[in-house]
């Protein structure tokens, strides 16, 4: 009996691990990805004399991406601590007002953190007894 609740717990656990490996992974991927895609869409945009305006679809973008970030950093919290979370929305916030407020070279700062910071943090996941606790 006790070797059952030993296996039980056990495989519980390593279920655990598996899960939290792959949410973690495909949202940070999707987040690389979407990131990725504003910081060209960008640079893209032709500088000239006149003041530069953010095209409607790169805000349409950062908007969802902001939206996905809130829907999912919810789930996440589950799996990783929240100030490492907080330090991803801080930036994503950050580029997502400069890209508002048509500033080219803070949105694309913005963004260069954003994506820094969703590749170290998407190295945290694994089994470890912090986050299974």
């Amino acid at each position: 009996m006790r070797l059952a609740i030993i296996l039980v717990i056990a495989t519980a656990l390593v279920a655990f691990a598996a899960v939290e490996q792959v949410t973690i992974d495909k949202t940070f991927k999707k987040m690389g990805r979407e990131t990725d895609a504003l910081i060209q869409m960008i640079n893209a945009v032709p500088e000239d004399d006149e003041a530069y305006k953010s095209p409607v679809l790169v805000k349409e973008k950062i908007d969802y991406l902001h939206h996905y970030w809130i829907k999912t950093e919810k789930r996440l919290c589950v799996f990783m601590r929240h100030m490492e979370l907080s330090y991803i929305s801080d930036a994503l916030i950050y580029a997502r007002n400069f890209v508002h407020f048509d500033n080219k070279e803070e949105s694309c700062a913005g963004l260069e953190r954003l994506r820094y910071l969703v590749d170290a943090y998407s190295h945290v996941f694994g089994i470890n007894a912090l986050n299974m606790f």
